[in-house]
């Protein structure tokens, strides 16, 4: 019986799984959806080689277990040794939607559904949690980078501590109330010299900016000096708020230890 070799060679993107085949020394290049059938962190997974004249089987190991921000923000790093700028800018941009996304997931569902467990109030859990991302979908899905950027800043500003799924609830039915951009002085009014130092800096951004100029009209091409200043930007705004503010992901279980 023949045993099963792990990949020679393997890294991670946000769509993609690269892993190079231990028989015929190929790399492979599965996409997460369409080949693998599965966009959850692989731990270990038997796959057929993709080369026609190999199809051999093997195993992949060693997946990212970044957010999908994190990962969209690394992915720059290929994209930018490509010259590949443009679609460096659209990473950037789309990580900072997507944490913004995220941070309204774990503050409106995820922990007031770690509260409703922790004091066990015999309510189906699981089924007012899935209502209500119902409802937060539906709030935000039109929302654009400048809209969605306003409401998480008036969301961070005015909401810390939620505590059960009938105050997210209110919370969410007031979300386009949030669209507008904070002033300065709320930001200050904050009471954390470092979180509005963070918010301030989020407020400023152009990486939204920059994206437009790209997606819209004559489809501008960013310099390599303008990619390397997107993306430092980004990672010093997105990855110290993270921490900050104690988003880690959409892993549910993570937020119901620390409730």
């Amino acid at each position: 019986m023949t045993s099963i070799r792990d990949a020679t060679e393997t890294r991670a993107s946000y769509e993609n799984f690269f892993a190079r085949c231990p028989w015929c020394e190929v790399e492979n290049v599965f996409n997460r959806k369409t080949d693998l059938g599965d966009v959850q962190p692989i731990a270990r997974k038997e796959v057929h080689c993709l080369n026609p004249s190999c199809g051999k089987l093997f195993a992949i190991t060693g997946d990212s277990v970044n957010s999908a921000h994190e990962m969209l923000i690394f992915d720059c790093y290929e994209l930018k040794k490509e010259k590949r700028y443009c679609y460096c800018v659209l990473n950037l941009a789309q990580a900072f939607e997507v944490f913004f996304s995220l941070y309204l997931r774990v503050l409106l569902l995820c922990r007031p559904f770690a509260w409703h467990e922790r004091e066990d109030t015999g309510e189906d859990n699981l089924v007012q949690l899935n209502a209500l991302a119902s409802e937060l979908y539906e709030a935000i899905k039109d929302h654009a980078f400048a809209k969605l950027r306003n409401v998480f800043l008036n969301c961070v500003l005015t909401y810390q501590n939620i505590a059960s799924f009938d105050e997210a609830a209110t919370i969410i039915r007031t979300l386009p109330a949030l669209n507008h951009m904070p002033s300065d002085q709320a930001l200050s009014a904050c009471g954390n010299p470092k979180l509005t130092a963070l918010l301030k800096l989020v407020k400023d951004s152009k990486v939204g900016e920059l994206r437009n100029k790209i997606v819209h009209q004559r489809a501008y091409r960013p310099t390599l000096a303008e990619v390397e200043l997107a993306l430092q930007e980004t990672r010093s705004i997105i990855f110290p708020l993270s921490h900050l503010l104690s988003v880690q992901g959409d892993d549910i279980n993570w937020y119901m230890r620390r409730a």
